[in-house]
């Protein structure tokens, strides 16, 4: 950072100078500067939290590169952090491809977080194709998918550990392209190494969700820790989870209550046996 500093300092010295040289040589040191703050591919695709929004360099999720995010479990609300991303993106037209989820995602949850269905395409989602042979597979498709430069984002799953070779593979094939690659990984992958340009921990409690930044390209890691409101990032899951806990409290202490009162329909259907909620 120093050596990168004395740059900048000497080539304000020499503009200030020689005003006419800026012109020259705008171009080579523009895309110096550009490639030392690792914001090679410019402006991101905006997360709509602005805490993260404000953190990230690319002011959103990095374009034409992939972004890691880690959790003890899948299904404890990690894809609420990409649905802002993904309604804007369905908006503008743009395909999104969801391989290798957890769980099939409804038409009625993405619409009810402002996702045309029309513009997701989910490859394998089932809880069995986190098996070896599988993710072997999820990971070969994505490779593919990305080299078409075609989707504007891409949301991969993969639970068992991915060698280095193929998460490069995965990164080489998003250069120069303008899609998100959100790769949902275990917890148990964090000490691996990878070409990522973010990567960060997913955690959630009661209250609050806690993004732990491990890694940001262009960005010193000073505020390695992000908290969002659980209530607000999640809204949906967050009231279905009050009141299923208000529900448990009333029936330990025998008080009488309305379910309906407390979840809407759209809930209530969503927990009936062989459905899932929309994480």
């Amino acid at each position: 950072m120093d050596v990168l500093f004395r740059n900048q300092f000497s080539a304000a010295q020499i503009f200030a100078a020689e005003p006419g040289l800026q012109s020259q040589v705008r171009v080579g040191f523009d895309a110096m500067d550009s490639s030392a703050s690792g914001a090679e591919s410019g402006a991101g695709i905006a997360t709509s939290f602005a805490v993260l929004d404000a953190f990230l360099p690319w002011r959103g999720w990095p374009v034409g590169a992939m972004s890691e995010i880690m959790t003890d479990r899948v299904g404890c609300g990690e894809m609420s952090l990409v649905l802002p991303a993904m309604a804007r993106l369905s908006q503008e037209k743009r395909q999104i491809l969801c391989v290798g989820a957890p769980h099939e995602l409804f038409a009625s949850a993405l619409i009810d977080a402002g996702i045309d269905p029309a513009r997701v395409t989910q490859i394998n989602a089932a809880e069995a194709s986190h098996s070896n042979k599988k993710q072997k597979e999820n990971l070969w498709c994505t490779e593919q998918i990305l080299k078409t430069g075609l989707p504007g984002m891409v949301l991969l799953w993969s639970r068992n550990t991915c060698t280095p070779e193929v998460l490069r593979r995965l990164q080489l094939a998003m250069m120069n392209t303008q899609t998100v690659l959100i790769h949902f990984r275990s917890n148990a992958c964090m000490q691996q190494h990878s070409p990522a340009w973010l990567r960060c921990g997913f955690a959630a409690d009661d209250v609050e969700i806690q993004l732990q930044i491990l890694k940001c390209r262009g960005r010193l890691l000073t505020r390695p820790l992000i908290t969002l409101d659980r209530a607000a990032v999640q809204r949906r899951l967050y009231a279905q989870f009050s009141a299923d806990k208000a529900l448990r409290n009333a029936v330990a202490h025998g008080m009488p209550i309305n379910a309906r009162t407390s979840v809407d329909d759209g809930m209530l259907i969503a927990k009936q046996p062989g459905t899932h909620t929309l994480q």
